[in-house]
């Protein structure tokens, strides 16, 4: 017989790996790589978060900027336009859908109107308020 040949067996039995340990350290391993992709997604969704942030600063200004231009037409012309407070989204956007004169005005500002449609319409809306 083999020297080897049992007693090789019996080092080679004790050297397997009970099945439990295995699915053990395969849970380990698997629970480790889940949090390693969790925070990976968590940096990234924070790096988004900041970006979505600065787009909307700049978009917030560019709106303000929007408004400040139709103000100042407003004002040349002496409009009588009643604006909510800014942060009233919903307010503004009905003001700007049945207002006549903000309604000419964006028709004009789209170029929907010319010059001169757009100066006769705010003229007939300041001469309809006059008569009320």
């Amino acid at each position: 017989m083999d020297p080897q040949g049992a007693g090789g067996m019996e080092n080679n039995v004790s050297k397997i790996i009970p099945f439990s340990e295995l699915t053990r350290q395969h849970k380990l391993h698997l629970l480790e790589h889940k949090r390693r992709e969790f925070r990976e997604r968590e940096e990234y969704l924070t790096r988004l978060r900041k970006l979505f942030f600065q787009v909307e600063a700049q978009m917030r200004q560019a709106e303000l900027e929007q408004f400040d231009l139709y103000q100042q037409i407003i004002d040349e012309f002496q409009l009588e336009v009643r604006f909510p407070s800014l942060g009233d989204r919903v307010g503004l956007q009905r003001l700007f859908t049945e207002d006549p004169s903000l309604l000419a005005l964006t028709e004009f500002l789209e170029e929907r109107l010319d010059p001169e449609e757009c100066y006769n319409r705010l003229q007939n809306i300041l001469g309809e308020k006059k008569k009320s």
